[in-house]
């Protein structure tokens, strides 16, 4: 590179001197020595510069390279360092993986032969557990069983003492006062049993019921109901007729809900199947249900007790429960029924019955004044006639 600009600048140093004839040359042949002296003097220079030029060149080109080389080794080692980093991830991965398999199969192994030896351990321990839990039971059941067995004893030998001592009573016990301590020991359970016994005499049956009645106890409500009904079931002949007719009379103590509605289906039933004991009930169920509507101001009862009324069967001695009745239709606003009362029961074949017409006309004179006149002026007739 040098000795080619170098000739470049000889030729065109050669090219600016002039052509001179040989005289001339031979004349300056001495200046020309000088100028070429000169002229290689200035070549050195000059190659001296552009070796100067090319060694910074070279240096430049030099450090260019030492920094590409270093770009390159950089280069080269960041991709050393990835593929050195990817392949230690790439064997962690793989070493992880196996170990993670290892550890997998041996805890597999570990929970099956774990999970085997709990369920052998739960199924012995269920097992055992089982069989003394039914053991246990088995033998809870023995003891439950002798217990209800003794209770069933004692609930016998109570109510067979309970019923020795009614039977040696032969007073009125609708009044707790009247009861001996014998009688106030009994147990309410011990009476219902008792009472629902049917091995036992109508008569000691009512002694249990009338204990319970003075004591007000609406557990009985139930067991009477069921008694009374299956009377009105039953096809035989009534025969004890002085305590069946008082059966019904009890209810009349006990004012519940419950009383209210047996009642009023007991009447229902008299009314409509007329049983062989409707005359022997219907009376006192009438009765019954008017004072425990009264009690409970239940109104609803009225229309069944109007249509009871033609049908009451009334005794010797029972005028106040009529005039009673008639303040009870009095009470619910109810003339039609008072009315019932003297058109059915007051006449002139019933004796005694003056009491029970003059409430029912008292009662009337706010109601129908014009009926209670008539009914006055047809009696004078009456009488005079007679």
């Amino acid at each position: 590179m040098k000795e080619f600009i170098a000739c470049l600048l000889l030729g065109a140093l050669l090219g600016m001197m002039p052509l001179q004839s040989p005289a001339q040359q031979n004349q300056n042949a001495q200046p020309l020595d000088s100028e070429v002296e000169a002229l290689k003097k200035r070549v050195l220079a000059l190659e001296k510069q552009l070796q100067t030029v090319e060694n910074v060149e070279k240096m430049d080109l030099q450090a260019k390279l030492a920094e590409a080389n270093a770009k390159l080794a950089n280069t080269e080692f960041e991709k050393f360092k990835r593929e050195l980093k990817d392949s230690n991830d790439q064997w962690l991965k793989g070493w992880s993986t196996w170990f993670l398999g290892v550890i997998g199969v041996f805890a597999a192994v570990f929970i099956g032969v774990g999970a085997v030896f709990w369920f052998w351990l739960r199924s012995t321990a269920d097992r055992l557990i089982a069989d003394e839990v039914e053991k246990n039971l088995n033998d809870f059941k023995e003891a439950v069983s002798e217990q209800d067995q003794m209770k069933n004893q004692l609930r016998g030998l109570e109510k067979a003492y309970g019923a020795s001592i009614l039977e040696n009573v032969h007073h009125f016990l609708g009044e707790e006062y009247l009861h001996t301590q014998q009688i106030k020991v009994l147990s309410e359970e011990t009476l219902l049993q008792v009472f629902a016994d049917g091995r036992y005499s109508l008569e000691l049956r009512y002694k249990a019921a009338e204990v319970l009645v003075a004591r007000k106890s609406p557990r009985l409500v139930s067991p009477l109901l069921e008694f009374l009904n299956s009377v009105v079931d039953s096809d035989s002949d009534i025969e004890t007729e002085a305590y069946l007719h008082s059966y019904v009379n009890f209810l009349s103590h006990i004012h519940t809900q419950d009383t209210y509605q047996g009642l009023r289906e007991l009447l229902n039933r008299l009314l409509t199947e007329n049983p062989k004991c409707k005359d022997l009930f219907l009376t006192e169920a009438v009765y019954s249900l008017a004072g425990v509507s009264i009690k409970l101001n239940i109104g609803d009862s009225v229309p069944i007790l109007k249509m009871a009324i033609p049908h009451l069967q009334v005794r010797q001695g029972e005028h106040q429960a009529l005039k009673n009745l008639a303040r009870d239709f009095d009470i619910f606003n109810e003339p039609a029924g008072i009315k019932e009362i003297l058109i059915n029961h007051v006449t002139s074949e019933h004796s005694g019955m003056e009491e029970v017409e003059n409430q029912c006309l008292e009662l009337l004179q706010k109601y129908d004044i014009e009926f209670v006149k008539e009914w006055r002026s047809r009696k004078i007739t009456d009488n005079s006639n007679a």
